[in-house]
């Protein structure tokens, strides 16, 4: 659902205060203090369940590797024909970012996440039963990643609305949960697959995707304590606009100490104000299109695509390549040490950028180059301490390649067009991640190994490092300037 924030005296009512509004459009809103839950309180109570839906869902989506070496087995297909499974459900995971973001600023946060679940549970539940490939790519490829991605904008939006003071940490704590559902939902997974059947074990990951119900809706609207409106004074949420009319970020806006949507205000014919319906789409289309007019949207937009390109790519295959090393018994073991990096590259770039000596945009093009250089040197695996090693190296600079690509947009266009950029910059994400995989098949189907590949992922992940250099000299040089 969409919100406006409005400012006035608390002592007055929702429809009193948006006349009032339109009639002292030019008076200056007052100050306002922090809401109790916002860095505190209910905050903490959100990061928990934020960590868990991280935990799941990223979990999730990293089964696909372990399902794409089950189909290629069962229906043998060739590899890159197979590998479309994986292709589309993680394009899609980013593909349907502008329409989860509709239906976050329509709905809510916690509406969304739910949303999400239920999709996600619905979509691994059908694919248990599918009877061919081709089906398969829809259920599993396309509605299990269109709900993954309604619940991932969800926790995005969540951590931006709790969080203001320590959303870096915040954001990096959260996605701890990423590294260990990697290896951990993996784990589960394959015992599943061994013990029940590829088929089962969907079944059982679709009870496990119903569980993110659970955590969205502990994702409440934020309210002031009773009293606190006529003690503290009118008070909106840190992340709404103090301009009039504004759209809301984080989608609360408070009057009088009152949470207060556009329907309530449609409802009270006394708060007729034609500027705060009219100006809802503007502000929308205008959030667009300057996001859209900015180079900088561009250049990230391009550099996410030849990143996802490449490691999703890779993600795909990962299994098959292990085996193809000799390894595939311990490819397991290898996922906690990837996980152990994971977690220690989004913790070490979460708390090294709640100081302002580190540049996310900087940051973010460092990363991309490791972790092209760390993808390349797989070449060299030979021995399972080798295999540990890159594995873990590959954890720590995908870790934190994922939580610099979450903050490195709020750094170069702020808070007020966080919510579409990052929708439009996962649909160009979602482009690379549609066509990496079947290149990657392709490349080992037609040269019998995956020295390609990998050289393709190192040449990725230079042009996108290239271009956050870019971006960055040019945030940098705007920002002198201004």
């Amino acid at each position: 659902m969409l919100h406006i924030a409005v400012e006035s005296d608390a002592s007055l009512t929702a429809e009193d205060e948006v006349g009032a509004q339109c009639e002292e459009g030019n008076e200056q809103p007052p100050q306002h203090d922090k809401h109790p839950d916002v860095d505190g309180g209910w905050a903490f109570v959100v990061l928990a369940a934020m960590f868990a839906s991280f935990f799941i869902n990223s979990g999730l989506l990293s089964t696909a590797g372990l399902y794409y070496v089950q189909l290629l087995e069962y229906f043998g297909r060739d590899r890159a024909y197979t590998s479309w499974v994986g292709s589309l459900m993680n394009s899609f995971f980013m593909l349907t970012g502008p329409l989860s973001s509709h239906c976050l600023h329509m709905c809510g946060t916690q509406t969304s996440m739910r949303i999400g679940s239920i999709i996600m549970t619905v979509g691994l539940y059908i694919s248990a039963y599918t009877p061919s490939l081709e089906l398969m790519f829809f259920t599993f490829g396309i509605v299990v990643a269109c709900g993954m991605n309604f619940v991932y904008t969800g926790q995005i939006s969540a951590l931006n609305l709790y969080f203001h003071k320590y959303q870096y940490i915040a954001t990096s704590l959260s996605m701890v949960g990423v590294g260990m559902g990697v290896f951990l939902v993996n784990m589960w997974t394959e015992y599943n697959i061994k013990k029940y059947g590829w088929r089962m074990s969907l079944i059982w990951n679709a009870g496990l995707g119903l569980q993110l119900y659970v955590f969205g809706s502990l994702i409440y609207p934020l309210h002031w304590p009773q009293g606190a409106g006529t003690e503290r004074g009118p008070l909106v949420s840190p992340h709404t606009s103090n301009t009039p009319h504004s759209l809301s970020t984080g989608n609360i806006s408070f009057v009088g100490g009152r949470e207060v949507s556009v329907s309530t205000l449609k409802m009270a014919p006394e708060a007729s104000c034609a500027s705060i319906f009219t100006s809802v789409p503007d502000t929308l289309l205008e959030s667009t299109w300057n996001a859209f007019k900015d180079i900088c949207f561009w250049l990230i937009s391009t550099a996410f695509f030849f990143a996802m390109l490449s490691t999703t790519s890779i993600f795909i295959i990962y299994k098959d390549f292990i085996i193809s090393r000799g390894f595939g018994e311990q490819y397991t073991i290898m996922l906690i040490g990837f996980g152990v990096g994971d977690v220690a590259g989004r913790l070490t770039m979460g708390i090294a950028h709640s100081s302002k000596f580190f540049n996310p945009v900087w940051s973010y093009c460092v990363s991309l180059f490791l972790t092209g250089v760390v993808l390349m040197c797989h070449v060299f695996i030979k021995s399972l301490p080798s295999m540990h090693i890159f594995g873990t190296l590959f954890g720590m600079t995908y870790g934190a390649q994922n939580v610099l690509v979450a903050i490195a947009p709020l750094k170069l266009f702020g808070k007020d067009r966080l919510v579409v950029v990052f929708g439009y910059l996962l649909v160009w994400g979602g482009i690379g991640a549609l066509i990496g995989a079947p290149i990657a098949g392709t490349i080992v189907d037609k040269t019998g190994g995956y020295g390609g590949v990998l050289g393709m992922s190192l040449g990725c992940h230079i042009v996108a490092a290239s271009l956050m250099m870019l971006c960055a000299l040019i945030d940098g040089k705007s920002r002198q300037e201004s």
